[in-house]
């Protein structure tokens, strides 16, 4: 069967948006300015996004997206992760690198990098995910940091960025074997040895995606479904992508009454329990029937 051509489309994409970004983000660099520049890179190389591009500062760790009008700037002594992802026709390859200016966190940031190639590493030789999970772990602790243990990587499907099966960072008991043909995200996240390691909701929710295609009886929200489906599906989707329609107010307050009514989901933006920093680095890949593992990122 082989691994889809699309997901070879969009994990070269992602390559090339990855080694543009880098170096783009310095002090001074708008948080929503790096994300809309991100965004335009992929539609320009053919990709469409596959999720709001994130910014995660400091100990904000995953899911938030800025949104219009925010002035948020990279400061000389933040860890900024950049987290995004390709799609082509629903195939999605997902990223994210971290990037230092501060000397003390550089280390932190080479750790996640090695712990991501010691679980390569593992993927070459065994597909049990608890033996990639230990890989992340050990290699973590073998300098002196602590991985987020209530985040994982993850299987991916059409038009579905978690799916199904997870890959923590941490080992765990009884965890499933990866099957050939699966395409999948390993993504260690490391912070410091005094942090909690886990993460917690805040208030602050950017990212939503549909449940599923509903109906309701209701004009203004059965538009605004149509509106999600026919340029999301079920892909992750960021409210400042639909201003051009909406007035924001109203925009937020229709996606809250969708979301009460179990349409919409939303996505809390997660932070370090303690406030500490936090380093990402991701790969997408698959189980290839001849060639192994292959990194599509």
């Amino acid at each position: 069967m082989g691994i889809p051509r699309e997901y070879i489309m969009a994990g070269r994409i992602t390559r090339e948006v990855r080694e543009w970004v880098r170096g783009r983000v310095v002090p001074g660099s708008e948080y929503l300015d790096i994300c809309e520049k991100v965004e335009g890179e992929i539609v320009q190389r053919g990709g469409r996004v596959a999720f709001p591009t994130g910014v995660g500062v400091n100990s904000v760790t995953a899911h938030y997206a800025p949104q219009a009008g925010e002035s948020g700037r990279v400061g000389e002594k933040d860890v900024v992760k950049v987290d995004f992802g390709v799609h082509v026709d629903g195939y999605v390859a997902d990223t994210s690198i971290t990037t230092t200016f501060n000397p003390q966190y550089q280390p932190m940031l080479d750790a996640t990098e090695r712990a991501l190639r010691a679980a390569i590493d593992v993927l070459r030789r065994d597909r049990r995910i608890g033996e990639v999970s230990k890989a992340i772990y050990s290699e973590a602790s073998r300098y002196g940091f602590k991985t987020i243990s209530n985040l994982s990587g993850h299987t991916l499907d059409r038009y579905v960025v978690h799916a199904g099966k997870s890959i923590p960072n941490v080992y765990m008991p009884n965890l499933p074997t990866l099957k050939k043909n699966e395409v999948f995200a390993v993504e260690p996240f490391l912070t410091t040895r005094e942090a909690d390691g886990y993460v917690v909701d805040s208030e602050v929710e950017t990212i939503f995606a549909l449940v599923g295609r509903r109906r309701l009886g209701n004009g203004e929200l059965d538009d605004l479904v149509e509106m999600i489906w026919e340029e999301r599906k079920t892909l992750p989707f960021t409210p400042r992508w639909f201003l051009k329609d909406y007035r924001e107010a109203r925009l937020l307050t229709l996606l809250k009454e969708l979301a009460k009514r179990k349409v919409v989901r939303s996505y809390a933006t997660l932070v370090e329990a303690s406030g500490k920093p936090v380093a990402q680095f991701e790969h997408t890949m698959a189980l290839d029937e001849e060639e192994g593992l292959v990194i599509l990122t």
